[in-house]
């Protein structure tokens, strides 16, 4: 029956029995435990004179009881208990026996207020005292198990029994600090040692010389120097960067000291010094191969004045890039110092160095533009949450907190209008640029991605870390002054008729994060603007929900999958510090078989230029990314690239890391390079006479022509691994990416549609039901192929045998006189086809020398000649072909008429045939004969010279094969028609190049809009494997 006091302390009152005899009616005080008040015997408090005088309040005495409940079947209880009342000095009431008890109102005092500590008026902790509270945190005891205080004891025994006296009152002493007194006697009563009187009898020190002396055996010896067994300390100091390097690994180096020197190790990173726990010549083994450690370090200098001059190298990142590399860094003023440790430390030097030039965050030639879908006129709003995808991220943007921007999470209404009315052309989902709040459309995607800006990557915001003030697309769009912005628009560089380009879009699915100190994270409603107010850096996380489940409903174009290593350069701010900034970066892509790991295929392209519009789609689970990469063709097949390859340790099959060189050469075309004056090279002192000099390059930029090559020094900054697979949707090709860029990198999965001016090609019937059945059916083949040999085996020998009989019944019919079936002059026949034949010959000439001439024509042209100089040279070629044609023609004719003149013709005997019809059909089989060949010598001769580069080939695969003709024309033709033909063939290869079947038009770029907002709205309604295994209730 619980009560409270006047302080609100609450008290458990005894039931008591009521008894008329009392010896005293005097009644003990109890004080209150919380209030100090006096509280009587009963548990009834008494009015104190200096309590302040406070308000009643009246309680049910009954509601405290614990049988009032129903659950127990309350009922009053039927004996008397004591009377409470807010005096305990009154007399008791007179009761009648058995009388039934009623409930009492007792009057009670209001408990005191709890007392509210606000965090905000808490004093300041001192730094003494959180140092005790850390201390007192980090030590913490817990229970032994028995078994476990046996092996700990057994530590203690030294290694030799024969020990000094000092050494051995130092394990003694050991002993008596590290257990207790039962601990060593449960410990002694598990021996055989058999001690008089019990183990239980024996003092702690008693029971510590028995340990010591007839369960160890431990024996002193007079003999032994005191020095020698003794366990000291000794303090030694070391400087920082020797301390990382013992630390490298986690701590890896002084486990296995400790271990085989059985010395214990203490690391103070703090003082700088490492403390020795051991006898004197454990301790100077240990204390030479840490004094060793210094010789075996590696320094490496390096200036940064050009990234400096570029972007910011900050101390942020240097001790992810030292743990990640093992490599400690020291930058003073503009100079960078690594040092590394032998033996990999020239390795671990280069990957330092690629993450510092990494963590620059230098986009060259990258334009960036950020947008957000709103619906119509209503709001953009939303709320950030919070996306944990570390492993997905590159190395500079983990351990940060990354938020995506979505909308308030509405139920979907399954009867919602389809993606079909949203996309119409009247009807377009307005796109909000977050840095002025200009409202565009989806079709004006186009323009941003087409936009290319002047502006150098030192003005340039990172694309990962630009901000969205910078943005700006007033000059796109046509309005009189842009705003203050670094960038602007212009038109594109000049590109020559000759270059080898080629331009791709496509999307990419995936979600857009914000990162900021400053950034709201409030779950509240707020507009895009507040968000930007805290300029937040932005980065795309391709880590997609339900991107699985909804790549398993697709048919993918093909079970086998691409796999590839790609190498990404960088120009070289070492090499060409002045401006480097002015280079395109380089990618190199290596096709190789993963079962033999045999190179396939190589292409080398620079990034001319690389146009990002991210998409913010808050109403979805995922945003989209806009990409637009022009690539023009690098050649590979050179001697510094094939030797970089062969050096690389580019091996998939085996378990060593993929590693490649610092430094490449390419040979960039001549038109990619913005004042390509100013990025010679960076000679060395020692070697003057290099090949590379800056007169040598400046002789080598002149000399190039407007397709010319110079050469310039790239250094790598990174590989990933991508195991791609293509799947169809809609028509489209969206293709699935694994790609794992290792400990800096991450790995993740990208998701990408491609925007293409083909439809996915559908499999056929018969290429799905051979679908993983090579094997077997290359096997069928041989089959086939046997039978099919001995098949015509025989039909060869059948056909002997008949002719054999044929040639015997001739001759019996001619021996007696019988008919001869002759119904064709053969000899006619045989000089016909030598005709023919010396025709075809003397074509054949003609045509080689013309492919010459206009081969010749060709690499004049590609020396710097014009268009129209060329095409000159082209029609003086066409007629020297002509010409020459004509006097091979003539001298065929003039060999015919000589060939006749002694061979007279013979005529087909009409009489003897009987069968004019017969000579009729076969002049006309010849003649459609000689017509097919003709026009597939046409056909030929067309497509040779309408064969343009592809831009992007692969270089080590076959030989580029000369533009040589083999046509053979069965017939001869004039002058006029040869003429004809071949400006036809040059007139239809102008028409390609200006009609190129590779340019994306407006209509298809906007159905590829329209196809990656559908992909989107896909992947989010599409149902995962728990929804569509568990059954739905009724």
């Amino acid at each position: 029956m619980p009560l409270r006091c006047p302080a609100g302390a609450t008290r458990a009152a005894p039931f008591v029995s009521y008894t008329s005899s009392l010896t005293s009616r005097r009644i003990p005080f109890r004080i209150c435990s919380s209030c100090r008040a006096r509280l009587s015997f009963r548990g009834l408090s008494t009015q104190s004179d200096r309590r302040r005088p406070t308000s009643l309040r009246y309680q049910l005495l009954a509601d405290n009881l614990p049988s009032r409940s129903h659950k127990y079947g309350f009922q009053y209880p039927t004996k008397a208990v004591a009377y409470y009342t807010t005096n305990a000095s009154e007399p008791r009431p007179p009761r009648k026996v058995n009388e039934m008890l009623t409930p009492k109102l007792v009057i009670l005092g209001t408990p005191a207020q709890r007392r509210s500590v606000d965090p905000l008026a808490l004093d300041p902790v001192d730094k003494d005292q959180l140092d005790g509270l850390t201390r007192a945190l980090q030590t913490f005891e817990f229970k032994v198990e028995e078994a476990e205080v046996s092996n700990e004891i057994l530590l203690f025994k030294p290694e030799s029994l024969r020990v000094s006296k000092l050494r051995f009152e130092q394990v003694l002493k050991d002993l008596d600090t590290a257990f207790l007194g039962p601990q060593v006697k449960d410990y002694l009563s598990t021996t055989e040692v058999d001690i008089a009187g019990g183990v239980s009898k024996l003092r702690k020190a008693q029971a510590l010389n028995l340990v010591m002396r007839q369960v160890w055996g431990v024996q002193i010896d007079e003999e032994i120097a005191a020095e020698m067994d003794v366990i000291r300390e000794k303090e030694l100091k070391f400087e920082r960067m020797h301390l990382f390097f013992m630390m490298m690994g986690g701590g890896d180096m002084l486990q296995k000291l400790a271990s085989r020197n059985r010395t214990r190790i203490i690391l103070n990173s703090k003082a700088n010094t490492i403390i020795l726990k051991g006898t004197k010549a454990r301790i100077e083994r240990v204390e030479h191969q840490l004094r060793d450690l210094p010789g075996r370090i590696i320094p490496d200098e390096v200036d940064i004045s050009a990234l400096l001059r570029v972007g910011n190298v900050t101390d942020t990142y240097i001790p992810s890039i030292s743990r990640l590399t093992s490599v400690f860094l020291e930058i003073r003023d503009e100079k960078l110092t690594l040092h590394g440790l032998k033996p990999y430390g020239p390795r671990d030097i280069l990957d330092a160095k690629r993450l510092l030039f990494n963590s620059t965050d230098l986009h060259f030639r990258q334009m960036y533009s950020l947008l957000g879908e709103t619906k119509l006129d209503s709001p953009l709003t939303g709320a950030l949450y919070p996306v944990a995808e570390d492993q997905t991220l590159p190395w500079m943007y983990r351990g940060r907190e990354w938020c995506r921007w979505r909308s308030i999470r509405t139920p979907r209404s399954k009867t919602v209008e389809s993606i079909e009315d949203d996309l119409s052309p009247t009807i377009s989902t307005p796109l909000l640029n977050p840095a002025r709040g200009d409202k565009v459309g989806y079709n004006d995607i186009r323009s941003l991605l087409d936009s290319f800006s002047t502006a150098t990557p030192s003005e340039l915001p990172a694309a990962t870390e630009i901000t969205a003030k910078e943005l700006d697309v007033s000059a796109i769009f046509g309005e009189s002054e842009p705003a203050s912005s670094p960038t602007t628009a212009s038109t594109p560089p000049y590109i020559p008729p000759g270059a080898e380009i080629q331009t791709n879009y496509r999307a990419v699915l995936g979600q857009i994060l914000h990162s900021s100190p400053t950034l709201p994270k409030a779950r509240e409603p707020k507009s895009l603007s507040d968000l930007f107010a805290s300029n937040p850096s932005h980065l795309l996380c391709n880590s997609v929900p339900k991107i699985l489940d909804f790549l398993s409903t697709l048919n993918p174009v093909t079970y086998k999958y691409d796999f590839k290593i790609l190498l990404k350069f960088s120009p070289s701010p070492w090499k060409h510090p002045k401006n480097f900034e002015l280079l395109p970066p380089v990618e190199m892509e290596l096709q190789i078989k993963p079962d033999t790991n045999e190179l396939q295929a190589l292409k080398v392209a620079a990034v001319e230029s690389h146009s990002i519009v991210d998409v913010l789609m808050p109403r979805n689970a995922c945003d989209l990314r806009f990409v637009k990469r022009t690539l023009a063709r690098v050649e590979g097949k050179t001697k510094q690239v094939k030797n970089y390859i062969r050096a690389a340790k580019l091996d998939v099959l085996g378990e060593d890391r993929l590693e490649a060189g610092e430094v490449l050469e390419f040979n960039l075309p001549k038109w990619m390079i913005s004042d390509a004056e100013k990025v010679a090279p960076v000679v060395e002192p020692s070697s003057a006479e290099d090949e590379y000099s800056e007169l040598a390059f400046s002789e080598m930029y002149n000399d190039a022509g407007s397709l010319g090559t110079v050469p310039v020094n790239y250094f790598f900054t990174g590989l990933e691994t991508r195991s791609s697979t293509t799947f169809d949707f809609d028509g489209s090709a969206l293709v699935y990416t694994k790609i794992e860029a290792g400990a800096s990198g991450g790995s993740y999965d990208e998701v990408v549609l491609e925007c293409s001016n083909q439809q996915i090609e559908y499999l056929t019937p018969l290429e799905q039901t051979t679908i993983g059945r090579e094997d077997e059916i290359e096997e069928e083949r041989v089959r086939q192929e046997t039978m099919d040999q001995m098949m015509e085996l025989e039909a060869e020998e059948l056909e002997k045998v008949t002719r054999n009989m044929r040639a015997r019944d001739e001759y019996m019919h001619d021996m007696q006189g019988g008919p001869v079936f002759e119904t064709v002059d053969r000899g006619e026949i045989k000089r016909k086809k030598h005709e023919e034949k010396m025709e075809r010959r003397a074509l054949r000439k003609a045509e080689k020398l013309e492919s010459e001439k206009l081969n010749q024509g060709a690499e004049a042209a590609e020396d710097g000649l014009e268009a129209s100089p060329r095409v000159e040279g082209e029609t003086e070629s066409i007629g020297s072909g002509e010409a020459i044609e004509s006097e091979a023609t003539t001298g065929l004719e003039a060999t015919t008429e000589s060939e006749a003149t002694k061979e007279p013709l013979k005529s087909f005997d009409l009489g003897e045939t009987g069968s004019e019809e017969s000579l009729q059909t076969y002049s006309e089989n010849l003649d459609h004969e000689l017509q097919a060949l003709g026009e597939t010598g046409e056909t030929q001769e067309t497509l040779q010279a309408n064969k343009q580069p592809t831009g992007l080939e692969f270089l080590y695969g076959e030989e580029v094969e000369e533009t040589t003709s083999e046509i053979e024309i069965s017939q001869p033709q004039g002058q006029e028609s040869i003429k004809e033909s071949l400006v036809g063939a040059v007139a239809e290869k102008q028409k390609v190049d200006d009609e190129d079947a590779e340019v994306i038009s407006d209509a298809v770029f906007q159905r590829f809009i329209h196809t990656a907002r559908k992909l989107v709205e896909a992947v989010e309604t599409t149902e995962s494997d728990h929804e569509r295994v568990t059954p739905k209730k009724l």
